[in-house]
């Protein structure tokens, strides 16, 4: 949905004199028979939950409804055009798809402000907690070459070549239990065949409000962290199949223990909410975040005292067009402890360049600066992330982990065409560099690569989604032997993938 009309009705009204004026008169049943006042109701695609990311599909608490004033699940909503809208289309001032595009708009968030009254305000817990899910389905063709090596996104598919899968399952219960705690839960079956791989804890979280605007939040549990933008964004908002390599060996499962803080003014909250209605936004993570947390990853322990300190710095702009666009920067700093390596006298394909801790880890400094620019396909859009920093890498030569260099991005351009209320295509194209270490992988292996990413995803529902994608890369295989180079390879991949969503 475009929001230029919004900026159109704000011009006029100024010319008009009319500061400060309400644009929208309360949320109301539909008209009655009498009622010859104009209605609208919105058209156009209508965004489920799974376009947002986490905690951002929770409806935000607002004080306490009266049981009596909530809408009913069977009611139709629609709005009432002011004396104002209507005399601006009158006079030529906006066009009748202008009138249109803004009451729909209102319409969705006096909805969601009406789905935010029926959860916090039911006395029925059980009706305060939503239950949700998606599902993806894969056949992934051979890769051009043995070598070919994908570790950090779908290294089942890029094994087994020609063969179908469920590349991973997942369940959701999140829910506004008051006005000021929400929490959010997901449990994943991942990886192999009918027998899945991993089975794990993926999200488990619960924020606690300290005002009732939701402009202060603390979050405690198992979240993302401020790694990238990507490392915000699910598989339900990502269109494309993996995270690129740059960004996601920063973070290797996007999680950890934690406790983190999160400020959003008002304007950020509704401008994050449009973003993640284009399909492709994470929600609202805060235009500043804080974190700390333990920094080994999602579902894995904690083998060094020290703790992973993140921040965030970001903003969602609006241009007189009705464009959006984001751009923030990230950073963390801590100590990582890499697995997989034996004592620095050992014998072993990757060694420590200092004696294990007691955890038989490697500790090495972990540190990045993580810099984005995104905004949503209106109808094009344009996503890119560059990092820095340093990390732990495994040298060729010596066989020794070491504190080395990180640097790495990619860019991705993609356009999406609505070719009716519900249905969506988009082709997008990817290309990344990176060049640093693999630290979630045994050894902390070098994980250079230069890669190429070519999709199209139709999604004929908001349920729905298949996704072609063909995958080019050159890189090194990450897979050590004691005294000797990684493997390079230069091979490509096409691969396929169903997901659907229910909630």
């Amino acid at each position: 949905m475009k929001y230029g009309g919004m900026c159109v009705l704000q011009r006029a009204a100024a010319t008009l004199g009319i500061a400060g004026a309400l644009l929208f008169l309360p949320l109301q049943a539909s008209a009655g028979a009498n009622d010859t006042t104009p209605v609208v109701v919105a058209q156009g695609p209508v965004q489920s939950s799974q376009g947002l990311s986490a905690m951002e599909t929770v409806p935000q608490a607002i004080p306490t409804a009266n049981s009596t004033d909530r809408e009913t699940s069977g009611q139709r909503l629609s709005i009432e055009s002011t004396s104002l809208e209507s005399l601006l289309l009158e006079k030529g001032v906006i066009t009748q798809e202008d009138w249109i595009r803004l009451k729909a708009e209102e319409e969705r968030r006096v909805f969601e402000q009406s789905s935010e009254l029926q959860m916090s305000g039911n006395p029925r817990w059980y009706e305060r907690i939503r239950m949700t899910g998606y599902i993806q389905y894969k056949y992934n063709m051979a890769a051009t070459n043995r070598l070919f090596d994908n570790p950090l996104g779908d290294s089942f598919g890029d094994q087994q070549g020609n063969e179908f899968y469920i590349r991973r399952m997942r369940l959701v219960f999140q829910g506004q239990v008051s006005e000021r705690v929400a929490f959010f839960m997901q449990f994943a079956l991942e990886g192999g065949q009918q027998t899945p791989a991993n089975n794990e804890m993926i999200d488990a979280m619960v924020d606690y409000y300290l005002t009732k605007d939701k402009v202060h939040r603390f979050r405690f549990g198992l979240q993302r962290v401020p790694n990238a933008f990507d490392t915000y964004r699910s598989s339900t908002n990502r269109q494309e199949m993996d995270r690129h390599e740059s960004i996601q060996s920063g973070a290797p499962g996007e999680r950890d223990l934690g406790v983190a803080y999160y400020w959003s003014p008002k304007v950020a909250q509704e401008r994050f909410t449009q973003l993640a209605a284009y399909h492709n936004g994470p929600g609202d993570y805060g235009v500043f975040g804080v974190m700390v947390y333990n920094g080994q990853g999602r579902s894995r322990l904690e083998l060094n005292k020290d703790k992973h300190i993140g921040a965030k710095l970001s903003y969602p702009f609006q241009f007189r067009n009705g464009r959006l666009l984001e751009a923030g920067v990230l950073g963390y700093h801590g100590v990582f402890s890499v697995q997989g390596a034996s004592a620095p006298t050992g014998t072993g394909a990757a060694k420590c360049i200092s004696p294990l801790t007691s955890e038989s880890g490697c500790d090495i400094k972990d540190q990045r600066i993580t810099a984005y620019v995104w905004t949503p396909p209106q109808p094009w859009g344009i996503l890119a992330e560059f990092t820095v920093g340093r990390g732990p890498k495994r040298n060729a030569q010596t066989n020794f982990i070491e504190e080395s260099n990180v640097v790495g991005g990619y860019v991705q351009g993609y356009y999406t065409w609505r070719y009716s209320d519900v249905g969506m295509l988009t082709p997008y194209v990817r290309y990344g560099e990176y060049y640093g270490g693999f630290k979630s992988i045994n050894g902390a292996p070098d994980g250079q690569s230069r890669t190429w990413n070519i999709g199209l995803v139709w999604e004929p529902d908001t349920h729905f989604r298949v996704v072609a994608e063909w995958m080019s890369k050159d890189g090194l295989n990450s897979t050590l032997v004691a005294n000797r180079a990684q493997n390079d390879f230069d091979a490509s991949q096409m691969r396929f993938m169903t997901q659907w969503f229910w909630n």
